[in-house]
């Protein structure tokens, strides 16, 4: 899939037609929801690379579940857990990949996958100390910008919004500047883990 997720959704959002008075809250619900599909990235990343296990496959996977996430957001019930329902659908997204690449047998058992989907849906921290400790690895081969991006977003726990009034650019710069700091990690991590 190509387009960042924020392009996607921006988009999509642009398409909608609404009254004035329906847009400032609908805009709110929108903004609240990029948020949290944007702080889920990570979670997302790593859940789908445990069914899939194609690199390459993997970033296609997560953009789809990343669309379809947004495409249903009505269907999301306010107050409900926003990472278990999200796992649910990169859960079918994956199985759906997996067919459409003739690759439709898992990796591992049904009971395995089950497992992992409870375990990540249950996790407060998804990352073991080895991973955690090639992550700040990787994090520091992030070019300054996108370290910053990564930093405000995740550590600080910034809107997009917000960080675009820090940095001073476009919401769509902030998440294609998010989505190849994201990739990078991926990637880094990817190595570390082979060596």
């Amino acid at each position: 899939m190509r387009g960042s997720r924020t392009d996607i959704i921006t988009s999509e959002v642009s398409v909608r037609s609404e009254s004035p008075g329906e847009r400032s809250s609908q805009e709110a619900t929108d903004e609240w929801f990029r948020g949290e599909i944007d702080s889920i990235q990570r979670i997302l990343i790593s859940f789908v690379a445990s069914l899939v296990r194609d690199p390459h496959l993997v970033n296609d996977v997560v953009q789809e579940t990343n669309l379809v996430i947004w495409k249903k957001r009505d269907s999301f019930t306010p107050g409900t857990n926003f990472r278990s329902w999200s796992l649910r659908i990169a859960y079918f997204q994956s199985l759906a990949a997996l067919k459409s690449a003739q690759s439709s047998r898992l990796m591992f058992s049904q009971a395995l996958v089950d497992r992992f989907t409870h375990d990540a849906e249950n996790s407060t921290s998804i990352l073991t100390q080895d991973t955690s400790d090639r992550l700040r690895v990787c994090l520091s081969r992030l070019t300054p910008r996108q370290r910053e991006v990564i930093e405000l977003r995740y550590q600080q726990s910034c809107s997009i919004g917000l960080i675009t009034e820090k940095l001073g650019r476009t919401q769509a710069a902030i998440g294609m500047l998010l989505n190849r700091a994201r990739t990078a990690l991926l990637q880094c991590l990817k190595m570390g883990e082979r060596e």
